[in-house]
């Protein structure tokens, strides 16, 4: 190969000059070939502009005799082994490398001699990507330069759970905010979305949408009364009265009720106010000592009293105005008050007891009479004092036995 490289500012008088001596030199028997029979390659490498002119050879050999030299991953058009011919023009495309990022994963290089964001997409076999509707930022058709990062969000299938319903859309929001905004789906103040709003999509993935509600609720409470005995010398040892009849107060409570999707899931007090104060029972118990007891009967009179006590005949007349003693009723007390027990101890407190089955409290037993303790009582003799208590003008069925009363609707 014999030629010589010549760019368009090479002086006029030294070209005049080289063509001289090419002349002299087919004159000397040819050992220089700068003839006019030569093959002029005009070459395009790295915006510069190169001329060489050689009698035979490749476009190589015209890279080789112009300077330019060539990656592995450089583009030469034509190829490097064409042979050169007058009038030939070589252009050299510089590989350049960008790294292309999808749906924020780690960067991937792509080395090769392109100019824009298709043709290093292309050349990363990704131009798929564009048909299924990627987003692709630069565009298309943008250039590119050595260094650049290309970035592509592909399309991903989401389902929303929201309302009770499942959506599934395809979308290309990046975040889960916006793909709840580009479906409609309108969030309230205390709605809870899982994952967050502020969430970066990764992959297909569940969005739900939990709808938040809070109410108000108030309840009424009953706030029960007690029962307070005071001593008083002003009745008999064994005797009491009921001095105030006691009464329920009422408490009104307030309270949020968090619901999720309509379901209640839990309440949060927000008021307890007390509507009316509970007002105690109070019993008066007599101290006063009782009168003598009357004079002892004779022995005879005493056996046939003591052989007759379990009987009816030896029980008090029984009172006008209440049930009868074998009315169903004092039966169905007992079976609230005691279970049916007529002789049951009950410990209300570690300082009241009450006794029998329908639990008499010893100072109301003997107040109307009864001897002895409560609970050893025959059956009839028990309702008997009970009937004589409740005949008396301020006992009622509800300040008796207040619980019971009022469940068995006698109050």
């Amino acid at each position: 190969m014999i030629g010589h490289i010549m760019s368009s500012s090479t002086p006029t008088l030294l070209l005049r000059a080289l063509l001289g001596l090419g002349a002299f030199a087919v004159a000397a028997g040819g050992l220089l070939a700068f003839t006019a029979g030569g093959s002029a390659v005009e070459i395009l490498a790295d915006d510069v502009r190169h001329e060489v002119d050689l009698s035979e050879g490749s476009v190589a050999d015209a890279l080789a005799l112009a300077g330019v030299e060539v990656g592995p991953e450089d583009l030469v058009t034509p190829a490097p082994s064409t042979e050169v011919e007058d009038g030939l023009r070589v252009v050299v495309t510089r590989a350049i490398t960008v790294d292309v990022v999808i749906d924020d994963d780690a960067p991937r290089s792509v080395t090769a001699p392109v100019a824009s964001v298709g043709g290093a997409l292309t050349a990363a076999d990704l131009r798929h990507l564009r048909d299924e509707g990627a987003v692709i930022t630069p565009t298309w058709r943008d250039a590119v330069s050595d260094g650049d990062t290309i970035t592509v969000r592909r399309p991903l299938e989401v389902v929303v759970e929201v309302d009770g319903d499942e959506l599934a859309v395809v979308s290309l929001a990046s975040v889960v905010d916006d793909v709840l905004s580009l479906n409609d789906v309108e969030l309230g103040p205390d709605d809870l979305v899982l994952p967050p709003p502020s969430t970066v999509l990764e992959g297909d993935r569940t969005i739900v949408v939990q709808r938040i509600d809070f109410e108000e609720e108030t309840e009424e409470v009953v706030l029960p009364h007690e029962e307070i005995r005071r001593e008083t010398d002003e009745l008999e040892r064994g005797t009491s009265e009921v001095s105030q009849e006691g009464r329920d107060g009422l408490r009104v409570d307030r309270f949020r009720i968090r619901s999720v999707d309509g379901e209640p899931v839990g309440r949060e007090v927000l008021s307890r106010e007390v509507a009316t104060e509970p007002e105690d029972r109070i019993v008066l118990v007599g101290t006063a000592a009782p009168p003598p007891p009357p004079p002892t009967p004779s022995p005879s009179s005493s056996s046939s009293s003591s052989s007759s006590t379990t009987s009816t005949s030896s029980l008090p007349p029984e009172p006008s105005g209440v049930p009868g003693i074998d009315d169903p009723v004092w039966n169905r007390l007992a079976g609230c008050e005691s279970n049916g027990n007529w002789s049951l101890v009950h410990r209300a407190t570690s300082s009241i007891t009450y006794y029998g089955g329908l639990q008499f409290h010893p100072d109301t037993w003997r107040s109307v009479g009864g001897q002895g303790m409560p609970h050893e009582a025959p059956r009839r003799e028990q309702i008997r004092r009970a009937q004589i208590l409740l005949s008396q003008p301020w006992a009622t069925w509800g300040n008796q036995w207040p619980a019971c009363s009022r469940m068995l609707g006698l109050s």
